[in-house]
């Protein structure tokens, strides 16, 4: 028996759909197919016809292709017995039509109907419920099994809504194959099999109801995101009618009211309502306009400029700048890559903020074929996330890679290749976080993928890399390596950045040139009013590093660098006792449990000084579960040297200990530390203080 390949019976579908003739200038654009191609499938799908007994595709000179009326649900009925007994369902898609065939019924179902659903044995449909329970867990649902009565899915409404449209991202295909999608979709629902021309009729109409939304919005859906949300909204109409209604919390009653969205989607359920054949509640309209929030948009001609929007222009200009420096690219129309970011970032906005995930089957290859687009875009969306107050999913990430990466195709622009690093470091939370972020500063085309300990360096294989920098000498070093302090001064940033550039043959940063050649340019041309601020200002323009995600989220360091938390003395027996001196008012203040100051002598005893970060300065800590309790950050001043080490450079007379409760909290106030502890001068001020209020001066204004 002859077999139609998937485009065959998506052009089949269209035909037999459409209520006029179609062009094969049409079919080429909406497949995406050449001439060519069209009269082959044609031809196919003529043979498959003839081969069916059925009538085949008729030609009207001038109006094009179509199938006669009396034809039309005779071949619809073959069709879907064809795909019925010729697709077999990936593991995936078996999920994913279990799912909703579940989560849109209210009585249980028998393991027999969801297994001639699927189209697969007992065994197997059992297996795929096993893995569907896992995964709906995670939605804080419950698929439970009643003996005699079969399966059914327990949870909120809003969780069971939010999976439906997870599990619909699942299924529905590119634009090509929307009607043969249709057609598995009639199948589903076994109760309709006898309606079919009225499901396809509410389908229609619920896509004239969207279109007519876009309109009042002044905007236009993505194909992809167009067909989801017909979908969607018919599903939703299905529940309300079996009783089954959203509950929204007040304040977001609030916020959406005064959205376009909602006054839409107003609109939208008036028409809905003759549909679904009931009321519309309330809340049910707020939801239908989180839907219109989160949608994908292919453009957006909205005139007003509301505060929303105006925000959301500030994070696309700062997420474009970053994208820029990581990349070593310049957009010739970066107003115009930020604009179109934007309609990006406002949908996603509301995903995020309503728990509904992207639609983004491609996520997983948009990861491998633009990997570098991929992690720049990573780099940047700190920005995005700081304003959506949480971490942004991967699959979110990659469309806007792809929106990153349509711009550098457009422009002709490569990213710069990218560099793969680690950092060896013996210590934990604190000196390592430091030297990272420096690092991240400096090499916009490198990616330092892992901080470890000089063992596991040894003992592990790493053939991505390209080279080591460390904080300790590695005895068999097995890629290039730099040695560097855990701090990085001016100097030892530039002769780090010549040596790797050197390394990787890239071209050098604005470190190689200095500011005091810069300032004997600007002598010779212009009289200098404030030499020393100008000096200031230049060198940390040239000399700053990327704003990084660390950089901008926690506390300050004057938040947990309390004045009670500073100290002075004269002298200390040792280096032990410097530590536990320094550790005492977080220890009185009960920051730290005793066993942290234990754990943080025994880790320079068996690393050795690791924690000396630069000349005359140390930064002892232990990790979250040494026994730290809150974040908080305590500072010794003594006025003469503790040795850690024999070595000269190892004498310390500013202790600063770290406490912190996870591996998040406390990088901005590190961060901090580490551009004051870069500079030699704020290093002899603060050993200079003999008052708590002349540290905090120092800290605060430096």
């Amino acid at each position: 028996m002859m077999y139609l390949d998937k485009r065959s019976k998506a052009i089949l579908s269209e035909l037999i759909w459409r209520d006029s003739s179609i062009t094969v200038e049409e079919i080429t654009k909406k497949f995406r197919i050449s001439r060519r191609t069209v009269y082959y499938d044609l031809d196919k799908i003529n043979d498959w016809l003839k081969s069916n007994g059925l009538e085949i595709v008729q030609y009207f000179r001038g109006k094009g292709y179509y199938i006669p009326e009396g034809e039309r649900e005779k071949i619809a009925k073959k069709l879907e017995v064809a795909d019925k007994w010729e697709y077999e369902y990936s593991a995936n898609e078996r999920l994913a039509w279990l799912a909703i065939y579940l989560l849109t019924r209210d009585r249980p179902l028998f393991l027999e109907d969801l297994s001639e659903l699927i189209r697969v044995s007992r065994n197997t449909t059992i297996d795929d419920l096993k893995k569907l329970k896992k995964e709906l867990e995670l939605s804080s649902l419950q698929l439970l099994s009643k003996r005699g009565e079969g399966y059914i899915v327990q949870g909120s409404e809003g969780d069971k809504r939010k999976a439906i449209v997870y599990y619909l991202s699942k299924l529905i295909p590119e634009p090509l194959d929307w009607h043969t999608f249709l057609s598995n979709t009639r199948a589903l629902f076994s109760e309709e099999r006898q309606k079919q021309t009225i499901l396809f009729q509410e389908l229609i109409q619920i896509q004239t109801i969207l279109n007519e939304c876009e309109q009042e919005l002044n905007i236009q859906f993505a194909d992809d995101t167009l067909n989801s949300l017909v979908l969607r909204f018919w599903l939703f109409g299905k529940r309300i009618v079996q009783g089954k209604e959203i509950s929204m919390d007040p304040i977001e009653k609030e916020i959406i009211n005064q959205t376009k969205e909602f006054q839409a989607a107003k609109i939208a359920s008036k028409k809905l309502e003759q549909i679904y054949h009931v009321l519309l509640p309330e809340d049910e309209v707020y939801y239908l306009a989180t839907h219109l929030l989160s949608a994908k948009v292919q453009y957006s001609a909205q005139a007003n400029e509301d505060d929303e929007t105006r925000t959301l222009k500030l994070v696309a200009e700062k997420m474009v700048t970053d994208f820029q420096a990581f990349a070593c690219v310049s957009f010739s129309n970066k107003k115009e890559v930020e604009a179109n970011l934007v309609l990006h970032l406002k949908p996603a906005f509301y995903r995020i903020k309503y728990g509904l995930k992207a639609e983004n089957p491609l996520a997983d290859q948009i990861k491998r074929k633009y990997k570098d687009v991929y992690l720049i875009t990573k780099k940047v969306i700190h920005h995005f996330e700081t304003l959506v107050g949480e971490s942004v999913h991967d699959d979110e990430i990659a469309l806007i890679a792809i929106h990153f990466g349509g711009w550098l195709k457009k422009e002709g622009l490569q990213p710069e290749k990218r560099k793969k690093a680690i950092i060896v470091c013996p210590s934990g939370i604190g000196t390592s976080t430091i030297l990272k972020h420096q690092l991240d500063g400096l090499f916009s085309t490198v990616d330092f993928i892992d901080i470890i300990s000089a063992r596991e360096y040894e003992n592990r294989s790493y053939s991505n890399v390209d080279f080591i920098v460390s904080t300790v000498p590695i005895k068999e070093a097995k890629h290039p390596t730099f040695i560097v302090n855990p701090i990085l001064n001016d100097k030892d940033k530039e002769r780090l950045i010549k040596k790797v550039h050197a390394l990787t043959g890239t071209e050098q940063s604005a470190f190689r040139v200095s500011v005091d050649s810069i300032m004997g340019i600007i002598k010779q041309y212009s009289s200098i009013q404030d030499e020393k601020s100008l000096k200031l200002a230049l060198k940390e323009y040239l000399h700053q590093p990327i704003m990084t995600k660390e950089k901008g989220e926690g506390p300050n360091l004057l938040d947990i660098l309390k004045g009670q938390y500073v100290t002075f003395l004269n002298e200390v027996n040792d280096w032990e006792d410097a530590i536990r001196k320094a550790a005492h008012p977080l220890l009185q203040d009960k920051v730290i449990q005793p066993s942290y100051v234990h754990a943080m002598i025994q880790y320079v005893k068996k690393l050795g000084p690791y924690n000396v970060v630069v000349p005359n300065v140390a930064l002892p800590h232990g990790k979250p579960e040494d026994g730290a309790l809150k974040l908080g950050m305590s500072l010794l001043i003594l006025q003469k040297p503790v040795s850690f080490s024999s070595k000269e450079n190892h004498q310390v007379r500013l202790l600063f200990v770290l406490s912190s409760i996870d591996n998040q909290l406390h990088l901005r106030a590190l961060s901090q530390l580490s551009e004051l502890l870069s500079s030699r001068k704020t290093v002899v001020e603060l050993m200079e203080c003999k008052t708590k209020e002349s540290v905090l001066q120092i800290l605060s204004t430096s």
